[in-house]
């Protein structure tokens, strides 16, 4: 049961790794980089981070959010009904702290993937197919301002899941509980 235990935690953190490490790579260093490089060719550049954004915001993402939901399902089962003697490390002031997180991150995900990503795609065919039009370009920055924002909190909120697991994971006895126990 340890094992299950150490591997499910070993997935939810390589997968809020990828997750959070790549929303900060791709959203920060790889679109600075296509549109410095790229910036005589608006068309490909948009291209080349439509399919990178493709495929992290749906394939990427959501498989880490069953790696991750996984984990914690199996931590849940694992401390209603196994004699195992598991107990999850509350280090938190409110008892759910790190499931709100992840849980809003989920939603936030999922609305990218499944909401806000098809949008741009639309509104990304219709700016190219009238490059003139400035209230296609004006949306589509409202878009993107709103997928950056997106980005930010769950960047935010993938940041306070590893504090949440460090401090799960480096546990201290006060200085009372070393006097009870001895030198």
């Amino acid at each position: 049961m340890k094992r299950l235990i150490f591997i499910s935690n070993w997935f939810y953190l390589f997968s809020l790794c990828l997750w959070t490490g790549g929303m900060f790579l791709l959203g920060i260093l790889v679109e600075i980089m296509v549109r410095i490089n790229l910036k005589d060719q608006p068309q490909v550049a948009s291209s080349i981070m439509n399919k990178i954004m493709d495929v992290f915001n749906v394939h990427i993402i959501y498989t880490c959010i069953t790696f991750m939901v996984l984990a914690e399902v199996i931590k849940f089962l694992v401390a209603k009904y196994s004699s195992a003697g598991y107990e999850p490390q509350v280090v938190t002031k409110r008892k759910y702290t790190r499931e709100v997180c992840l849980a809003i991150m989920i939603v936030l995900a999922l609305y990218i993937g499944s909401v806000l990503r098809p949008e741009m795609h639309a509104m990304d065919k219709l700016k190219k197919a009238n490059p003139a039009d400035q209230k296609l370009q004006i949306q589509f920055d409202r878009y993107h301002s709103k997928l950056t924002w997106i980005y930010t909190v769950n960047m935010i909120l993938g940041m306070t899941l590893f504090y949440i697991n460090g401090k799960e994971m480096a546990r201290f006895h006060t200085r009372r509980d070393q006097r009870d126990i001895g030198p």
